[in-house]
C-alpha cells in the first residue's frame, strides 16, 4: 500500500514539472535571446576583448624616395616592386571590429627617408591599420641595393612605323623635347643612349601631331626601366608632315645635260642617266605644274674619251623631299669618223683549187677606210691586207669582194675602189700539156 501511495506521488511530482516547464517555455526563450544580447553588447563595448587577425596579399608603397634623392642623393638601382607585392600582416582588434579588418585598410609602407649611404641594405617595412594594432609585418624588411644618382640628357630618337600611303611622303619634322634629362642611380643612368619614339603612320593621309610615350634605350640595345627614373617628360609630341609624291624625269638632251667641247676629233655621242627618274614630294599644284627634272650639266672640255661623274640635281626650295641629291651621268665620247684612200694594199689569194692557175694576177688595189680619225689617219696600205679566197671557184673569170679580216672587226670599214677584184682562173699549163700528150697516144 505505501509502495503504491509513493509511486503515485512520484507520478504526480513529475506531470507537475512537466506542466510547470511547458507553461514558462516562452518565457525561458526570451531569456535565453536576452542574454545573448547582452553578452554581444558587453564584447562590443569592451575593448579589451580582443583578437588577432592575419591579413595577406597586401601591396605595400614607397615612400621617402624624394627625400632620400634631395637629401641624401640617392636612388634604387632595383624596383622593389615585387617585394612589395605580397605581403602578410597580423593584427590585434577589438572582437567588434574583427570583420572590419582587410587589406583594403591596412597601408604597408617601405620607408626610404632613412637610408642615407650607399650600398646594399635591409630598410625595414612599416604597417598601419584602420583598426587594431599591427602586431607583425612579414617580411619585415627588404633588401636595397642604392646608389649615388646622376643625371645626364638622353636625345631622342623617332622612327616612323607602318604601312603608309603608296603616293604619299613621311617625314618628321618636329619633335618636343628633343632632347630628355635622366636621373637616377649612376649605373643605369649611365647605361642609358637614347630615348626610342615610335609614330604609326598607318592610314594618313596628312600632316599630323601626337604626343607618344618613349622607350629608354641602353648601349647594348635593351630597353631601361623607368619606375624608378625622374624623367623631364613622360611623353614627346611628334610633328609628321605628309605630302604627295610624283615620279619626274630627268632631261636627257645633250643641251641640258653637257657643257663645253671634247678634244679634237672628237664629240659627244650619248649620255646615260642613272637614275633618270626621282620621286619628288611637294604640294600637289606644284607636282602637276612639272615636267620635268634638271641636273647641273657636266663639262666635256677637253674629253677624248668615254667617263663617268656625279651631278647635282636642280632641286626647287619648295620641294619637300626628293629620293635623290645627285645622279650618275656617263657621258659617251666617240671619235669623228673620217675617210682614207689607201694606195696599194697588197692582195692574197688562197685556196686556189688544184690544176688551176691565176692569169695575170692583180697584185694591189686601192681601197677606201672609214672609221675613228685617230686609227684612220695611222694606217697605211702596209697595214692591211686584201685577202681574196678562191675556194671553190673553177676555171672562169670571177669578181671577187676581198676579206680584210682582224681590221673588219674593229669598226673599220673598207670598199675597194671597184665593186671587188677581177680573177680569170685558167688550167695550169704543164697540166695541159700532159692531157694533150695522154690524147695523142
Amino acid at each position: 500500500m505505501n509502495k503504491k501511495l509513493s509511486s503515485l506521488k512520484a507520478r504526480l511530482g513529475g506531470n507537475r514539472a512537466i506542466a510547470f516547464v511547458c507553461r514558462n517555455l516562452g518565457l525561458k526563450i526570451l531569456s535565453l535571446f536576452l542574454a545573448i544580447l547582452l553578452w554581444n553588447y558587453v564584447i562590443s563595448t569592451n575593448s579589451s576583448i580582443t583578437r588577432t587577425r592575419l591579413v595577406t596579399g597586401i601591396t605595400g608603397y614607397l615612400a621617402g624616395q624624394g627625400s632620400m634623392s634631395s637629401n641624401y642623393s640617392l636612388a634604387l638601382l632595383d624596383d622593389p616592386s615585387a617585394a612589395l607585392s605580397n605581403i602578410s600582416v597580423r593584427v590585434e582588434v577589438a572582437q567588434a571590429d574583427f570583420y572590419k579588418v582587410s587589406k583594403d585598410n591596412i597601408q604597408v609602407s617601405l620607408d626610404l627617408s632613412s637610408v642615407r649611404t650607399a650600398g646594399t641594405q635591409q630598410v625595414p617595412l612599416r604597417a598601419v591599420s584602420s583598426y587594431g594594432r599591427v602586431l607583425s609585418i612579414t617580411p619585415s624588411s627588404v633588401s636595397l641595393t642604392v646608389e649615388p644618382t646622376d643625371a645626364r640628357s638622353i636625345p631622342v630618337n623617332v622612327e616612323l612605323n607602318g604601312e603608309g600611303e603608296a603616293d604619299r611622303w613621311y617625314a618628321v619634322t618636329r619633335s618636343n623635347p628633343t632632347v630628355l634629362t635622366v636621373r637616377g642611380a649612376a649605373s643605369v643612368v649611365q647605361n642609358i643612349s637614347s630615348a626610342q619614339v615610335s609614330v604609326d603612320i598607318e592610314g594618313e593621309k596628312n600632316s599630323f601631331t601626337v604626343a607618344e610615350p618613349y622607350v629608354l634605350v641602353a648601349s647594348d640595345g635593351t630597353e631601361v626601366p623607368q619606375t624608378l627614373l625622374d624623367r623631364s617628360s613622360t611623353t614627346v609630341s611628334v610633328t609628321t608632315s605628309v605630302y604627295p609624291t610624283r615620279e619626274i624625269a630627268i632631261a636627257s638632251d645633250l643641251s641640258s645635260v653637257i657643257t663645253g667641247t671634247p678634244a679634237d676629233g672628237c664629240y659627244v655621242e650619248s649620255v646615260t642617266l642613272q637614275p633618270d627618274k626621282l620621286t619628288v614630294a611637294a604640294e600637289q599644284e606644284l607636282l602637276d605644274s612639272l615636267t620635268e627634272l634638271h641636273i647641273e650639266p657636266i663639262s666635256v672640255d677637253g674629253a677624248s674619251q668615254t667617263f663617268s661623274a656625279r651631278a647635282a640635281v636642280s632641286a626647287l626650295s619648295s620641294f619637300k623631299s626628293i629620293s635623290a641629291d645627285e645622279v650618275y651621268v656617263t657621258v659617251n665620247i666617240a671619235e669623228e669618223q673620217i675617210s682614207m684612200w689607201l694606195e696599194d694594199v697588197p692582195i692574197s689569194y688562197i685556196n686556189l683549187g688544184e690544176g688551176l692557175t691565176i692569169d695575170d694576177p692583180q697584185e694591189t688595189v686601192r681601197v677606201l677606210v672609214t672609221g675613228p680619225r685617230s686609227e684612220v689617219q695611222a694606217m697605211t696600205a702596209d697595214d692591211v691586207m686584201a685577202t681574196v679566197d678562191l675556194g671553190g671557184y673553177a676555171e672562169g673569170e670571177y669578181v671577187i669582194m676581198p676579206d680584210f679580216g682582224e681590221w673588219a672587226g674593229s669598226g673599220m670599214t673598207f670598199t675597194t675602189e671597184r665593186t671587188g677584184i677581177s680573177v680569170e682562173l685558167v688550167e695550169n699549163a704543164a697540166d695541159g700539156k700532159e692531157k694533150d700528150a695522154e690524147g695523142g697516144a
